[in-house]
């Protein structure tokens, strides 16, 4: 029994020095980087308890405000790079955490805009000793610790000054008299002057810290006098409740500056397990002065989080997602049933089993002071269905093509990292994703699903909702009866043929052919269908092609069929070979070299006269070809006896290169990479010391040599 009781000491301490650790719970979502956007603050007289934590991969993306009893901590955005514009609309998201202590948690968090002039020292003080104040202030309202005075100015002036905070109390606060004289535990006992259930319960709620008009002072007795706090805008969800909590903040700048803006505040509009939005939530709306927050009226306000805590305690964490005034962006998914003349989806809508749709995430850069640079979106696939294609579409007409290397059918998640940001030059980005529906055997029921956009600088999330598949009892099938792989030349095209073949059905009246070139959706076309002897229904289609949208190289056409009750077939596939012609666009017949003196010494004679071989490719851009040569006939002399000249032909790359003897075996020349679709060449065009060259030993005699040279063009080699 003793070791037993010595090692479960042992286990409560290690307890104990957990608890006291900053950890991110392994639930917490994934959140903006926080080291380039915050600090904390820099207040004197007591410690501040705010922390950065790691996540799994190190990277510093939650903030932790309290974990302890009797804490104060506060964070600040950067105010000369990630201020809060006032003069402009604003949006901010977050996740919250408020731990798992229920009744006994306290005190909270408040998000607060402020022009305090100590910046991000301000923390709210007490009146009789000037150090922070926590517990129920939160860190930003007034400290009522002076309680023989009658006016509320004083609370006023030991708020942060300049200010608006939206308060997240998790401990109501309703000591009753005397124990709460000199204290801020009477804040929620009453509002509005008469009682309010929805104070003396976890709340929502919002008001000017500095202003005196948010509090009151109540008579107790003779120069005692206990505090109350005005609330506007309360909401009662629950806090501490163990989950995270979403917070959307989304501001409306006045028309004309300063004047008043509008703050909407929305509660758990997210799921924290799914990331979905929920059915249910709590948001309100209120105003800001903007003369009470900026009475300068620089347009801008810092902005940050204070948390608290007192005898009651919790963790408090906060996880941001969108960053006011930096990147201002929104994504929405929706469905189209191709199959279906590309009608949408509605929600919990019916698609047939094997039908084409298009999955599509709308993107939209809203505004903001920085780019949406390196938007990495995690594209959620629906139960049931397969992905076949993808591209993206930007507002300024480009495309890219969605890489599906990594991607296996049946995947839930697809990876994908666009390659242009979006900003007010560009302000959206359409992913198109098309895919092919399974055909459950007993029909399907296919849940909602969330996709995320992360970057650095903002995450925006699209719904897809979700939706239904009835199973088709009918077997459609397509076959090509041409041939599956044509070679065609430039400017040609080719007519593909086949059959579609329909069983399970009692009528069917005609076929739709949908064709896709390269990608591109192209006009369907009809064609009718008979009925045969064992009651399946066939018909023949043929398509060929326009010219103008074949291009040089591979072209990819893919073909499926539907028939008049939605049904569709599987793909069926053509490739289309446009190959160009390589060719000679000049040979000269006779090429010469310099005539030329011997001298009783070696000799490098030069070229002379017309030697552009001229080779034309018109197998598009990115094609290389490689020209060869080789002495066929011997350099002879005319005259008797015909002699052969006591030298050789040479090739050098450069003018100091090692020359290459050209001989009977074929020696490469030159060689080139076409950069369009029709390029011609000069492929002797060389440099005057380097190509071909007559190299004359000291011993050649004087003569007029003639020699056969067989040039030859070939694709250079890979």
């Amino acid at each position: 029994m003793k070791w037993q009781r010595i090692w479960l000491s042992i286990l409560v301490a290690l307890a104990c020095m957990l608890s006291g650790m900053a950890i991110a719970h392994a639930d917490t979502p994934d959140g903006l980087p926080i080291t380039p956007y915050f600090k904390t603050g820099n207040f004197t007289g007591a410690s501040n308890s705010a922390t950065l934590v790691a996540n799994a991969a190190g990277q510093k993306e939650t903030v932790q405000l309290t974990d302890a009893a009797n804490q104060l901590g506060t964070i600040w955005a950067d105010k000369d790079n990630y201020y809060f514009e006032l003069n402009h609309d604003q949006k901010a998201s977050m996740w919250m955490y408020f731990d798992n202590k229920g009744s006994s948690a306290g005190d909270g968090m408040a998000f607060v805009l402020q022009n305090d002039p100590n910046g991000t020292a301000a923390v709210s003080r007490t009146a009789l000793t000037n150090v922070p104040a926590a517990g129920e202030t939160l860190g930003v309202w007034g400290s009522p610790d002076n309680y023989t005075v009658s006016g509320t100015n004083n609370v006023a002036s030991q708020a942060i000054q300049n200010s608006w905070a939206l308060e997240f109390d998790t401990f109501p606060n309703t000591q009753p008299i005397p124990d709460a004289l000199g204290k801020s535990t009477t804040f929620d006992s009453y509002i509005n002057y008469v009682t309010d259930e929805n104070t003396k319960k976890p709340h929502i709620a919002s008001n000017y810290p500095a202003q005196s008009a948010t509090y009151n002072k109540r008579y107790y007795a003779e120069n005692q006098y206990y505090t109350v706090m005005l609330h506007k805008g309360i909401l009662n969800p629950a806090l501490s409740n163990g989950a995270w909590h979403h917070v959307t903040l989304k501001y409306t700048a006045p028309s004309t500056y300063p004047g008043t803006g509008k703050m909407t505040y929305t509660f758990d509009d997210k799921d924290a397990a799914t990331g979905l939005a929920t059915a249910t939530t709590a948001t309100t709306t209120v105003d800001i002065n903007t003369s009470i927050v900026d009475p300068e009226n620089t347009g801008k306000a810092m902005w940050g989080f204070t948390g608290s805590t007192g005898q009651h305690f919790e963790t408090n964490q906060v996880v941001f997602e969108q960053i006011p005034g930096l990147v201002d962006a929104s994504a929405v998914a929706s469905m189209y049933d191709r199959t279906e003349d590309d009608v949408q989806v509605p929600a919990n809508g019916m698609i047939m089993g094997g039908d084409r749709l298009l999955l599509k995430y709308d993107l939209t850069y809203n505004s903001g002071r920085k780019a949406w640079d390196n938007v990495q979106a995690a594209l959620a696939i629906p139960d049931n269905l397969n992905v076949t294609s993808g591209k993206v579409t930007y507002a300024d007409g480009t495309q890219e093509t969605v890489d599906l290397s990594g991607y296996q059918p049946g995947d839930k998640q697809l990876m994908y990292t666009l390659q242009k940001g979006l900003s007010t030059a560009n302000k959206t980005a359409s992913i198109s994703l098309y895919a092919t529906a399974e055909n459950p055997t007993a029909g399907a029921t296919v849940d909602m699903t969330t996709s995320k956009f992360s970057s650095p600088l903002g995450i925006a999330t699209a719904d897809l909702s979700g939706f239904g598949i009835v199973h088709s009892t009918v077997d459609l099938a397509a076959k090509v009866t041409s041939g599956e792989t044509v070679n065609v030349l430039p400017g040609k095209t080719t007519t593909v043929t086949g059959t579609a073949t329909l069983q399970g059905a009692t009528s069917n009246a005609q076929f739709t052919l949908h064709p896709t070139l390269n990608g591109q959706d192209l006009a369907p076309a009809t064609f009718s269908s008979q009925k045969q002897s064992d009651g399946s229904f066939t018909g023949q289609f043929s398509y060929q092609p326009l010219v103008s949208d074949l291009h040089l190289g591979l072209n990819t056409l893919t073909l499926y069929v539907s028939d008049a009750m939605g049904n569709s077939s599987p793909d069926v596939t053509v490739t289309i070979n446009v190959a160009g012609i390589l060719s000679y666009a000049n040979v000269p017949q006779t090429v010469t070299f310099t005539d030329t003196q011997l001298t009783g010494a070696s000799q490098l004679i030069s070229r002379e006269g017309d030697w552009n071989l001229l080779v034309n490719d018109a197998r598009g851009s990115g094609s290389k070809w490689q020209l060869t040569a080789q002495l066929t006939k011997p350099m002879t002399a005319t005259t008797k006896p015909a002699t052969q000249l006591d030298g050789s032909l040479q090739y050098r790359a450069s003018d100091t290169a090692t020359p290459v003897t050209i001989g009977t075996t074929a020696v490469p020349v030159a060689t080139h990479t076409t950069t369009s679709d029709d390029e011609t060449t000069n492929a002797t065009g060389w440099d005057a010391g380097a190509g071909m060259l007559l190299h004359v030993n000291s011993s050649a005699t004087s003569g007029t040599y003639t020699g056969e040279i067989t040039w030859n063009l070939a694709n250079a080699p890979s």
